[in-house]
């Protein structure tokens, strides 16, 4: 018959003059199946997110299990919660603490086979840059030519909307006279037409809201000179 044998003689070997021989089986091994595999290898978040790792099943698998820095995830404990259909698994953590970075790996066992896939959890710190892009600034009164007060924002974690960015006058530590941002051309501004009063002279900030957190920037002076000055 045709096909692989998997038993060999031995040589014959002698020792204190007997001659033996022997018959060695040979087990092949299993070939590998990749079981499961991360959607996402690695997957940033920030603090007060909502972190989701998804492993995808390849093959049929008996037991699906996960580990986040060698520690076994349990569904309702803290801020887990895992959801297992039949083409998935997805571990969700809810809401993201700092000490979830690191790295969470699918275990999946199948028939005669084991296989798993590591995804690393990376932290964005929540950092937002403002910048002005004027120093302060003087204008006239009754002037139809526009004072604007401009700032840039950057930030890691996603595009500022103008609502969330608001110009306020700031006054002994305190915010009045709030306005709703403009953006044109990645600057937010707020524009005081021709109808700008002295009293509405002060430092100004840009107030960024970003998840949930709020940034401010240095002010910027603003300086309303009266019409009909002299001198002017």
């Amino acid at each position: 018959s045709s096909g692989i044998n998997a038993e060999w003689p031995l040589r014959p070997g002698e020792k204190d003059g007997k001659t033996s021989e022997g018959v060695f089986e040979v087990a092949l091994p299993l070939k590998e199946k990749d079981l499961v595999e991360a959607e996402k290898e690695i997957v940033d978040f920030v603090e007060g997110d909502v972190i989701k790792l998804q492993c995808n099943k390849l093959e049929t698998v008996t037991e699906l299990f996960w580990t986040c820095n060698g520690k076994k995830m349990k569904n309702g404990k803290g801020n887990v919660m895992i959801i297992n259909k039949k083409a998935f698994s997805e571990l969700v953590l809810k809401p993201a603490k700092l000490s979830d970075k690191g790295t969470c790996t699918c275990h999946a066992k199948g028939q005669g086979t084991e296989d798993s896939a590591d995804i690393q959890v990376r932290v964005l710190e929540n950092e937002v840059t403002i910048t002005s892009q004027v120093d302060d600034i003087t204008c006239k009164q009754g002037e139809k030519k526009p004072c604007n007060l401009e700032w840039s924002i950057d930030t890691k974690i996603g595009t500022v909307k103008p609502r969330d960015v608001q110009i306020c006058l700031y006054k002994n530590e305190k915010k009045t006279n709030c306005k709703v941002s403009r953006l044109k051309k990645d600057i937010y501004s707020r524009s005081f037409g021709y109808q700008r009063k002295p009293q509405s002279s002060g430092p100004y900030i840009a107030v960024v809201t970003v998840k949930g957190k709020e940034y401010i920037s240095d002010p910027i002076t603003l300086t309303v000179t009266p019409k009909g000055k002299k001198g002017e």
